[in-house]
């Protein structure tokens, strides 16, 4: 018998239906998943013309009716990206219930659209069995960009961190912002930096000039005490100066080759009557460092001879020698 449309399949009996989704040409195929289907889902399900969004209604009702053969095959043959997608998603959901074997995803899902692929990443949590941790990690390598954009955060979901975090760190500088962009948006910066607190230098840096409003709320498990990103983010927002610890000021202050904050500084603590015990240990460094500074400041104003150059010296040289009396008075108390 020729069955050349889906309206003939559908007045065949169930065991021809069987027999044609299993032997018959790719089309026949097809239309005996949907007419089977269609029979499955009865009185739920019923519309003359089988568009994409009534197969999605379909694939729904054949995996609450436990109809899994059908539910592959949609999952396998349906025409429509999206169908397939919504069909992959619940068989990837039923082989993590071990209701179904995952070598009917993942078999299936490297070669398949990104919209299969994107489908079946949203189902990664953290108690990611190690072959959907694995299809993650190869279609990070995908060649769609929102494919592996979501096999890097279904990684994260995972807490597969060491790979998702190596990905990055060899990715080439656009995609990294990009990706960080995307990551750290809709209130995500603090999770973001959370996980990237052990990352390079670069890939924090990175994260910085990605986050849309940067602040050292969210930002602080990622720039910590370093010199160097606590300068990108004044970059970014300078009013975040007035946000920063005092530790964290003055570490990086001590750290930073371009001079620090020693004026923020001497505005922090000019008001302490006696040092908090996390400034304690610094206070020493910090005295050496205003020293030197100091004396610095004498061999350049002695050398200079334009006028405003040497008032910029003076003014300089007073600033540093007030914080130095604020940090005296504190080393001594």
């Amino acid at each position: 018998m020729v069955i050349d449309n889906f309206e003939a399949a559908t007045r065949l009996g169930e065991a021809e239906l069987r027999a044609l989704l299993e032997t018959g040409r790719p089309e026949e195929r097809v239309w005996a998943i949907w007419a089977l289907a269609l029979r499955s889902a009865g009185d739920v399900v019923h519309h003359e013309d089988l568009d994409p969004g009534v197969r999605r209604n379909l694939v729904v009702v054949l995996a609450g009716h436990g109809e899994l053969d059908l539910l592959v095959a949609f999952a396998h043959r349906d025409p429509a990206p999206e169908v397939r997608a919504a069909a992959m998603a619940l068989v990837a959901r039923l082989a993590l219930d071990g209701s179904l074997p995952p070598e009917l995803v993942v078999e299936r899902v490297i070669g398949d659209a990104p919209e299969v692929k994107i489908a079946v990443l949203g189902t990664m949590f953290e108690a990611a069995p190690p072959w959907q941790r694995l299809l993650a990690q190869r279609l990070l390598a995908d060649r769609d960009g929102d494919v592996r954009y979501e096999a890097f955060e279904g990684l994260v979901r995972a807490r597969d961190l060491a790979a998702a975090l190596l990905w990055l760190e060899e990715l080439p500088e656009m995609e990294v912002r990009l990706t960080l962009m995307r990551w750290s948006a809709r209130g995500n910066a603090r999770a973001a930096a959370t996980v990237m607190a052990s990352s390079s230098r670069r890939l924090r840096r990175l994260l910085i000039e990605a986050v849309r409003a940067p602040t050292w709320k969210e930002l602080e498990p990622a720039i910590g005490f370093d010199a160097t990103l606590v300068r990108a983010l004044l970059q970014r927002d300078s009013t975040e100066l007035e946000r920063l610890p005092l530790e964290v000021l003055v570490r990086a202050t001590l750290d930073d080759e371009r001079g620090g904050w020693l004026g923020a500084i001497r505005g922090r603590i000019a008001g302490l009557d006696s040092a908090p015990e996390e400034l304690v240990p610094l206070l020493p460094s910090l005295y050496e460092l205003c020293a030197k500074r100091l004396a610095d400041l004498e061999r350049a104003l002695a050398s200079v001879t334009d006028v405003i150059e040497a008032e910029e010296i003076e003014t300089l040289r007073f600033g540093i020698e007030a914080t130095l009396e604020h940090v005296s008075r504190l080393l001594v108390h």
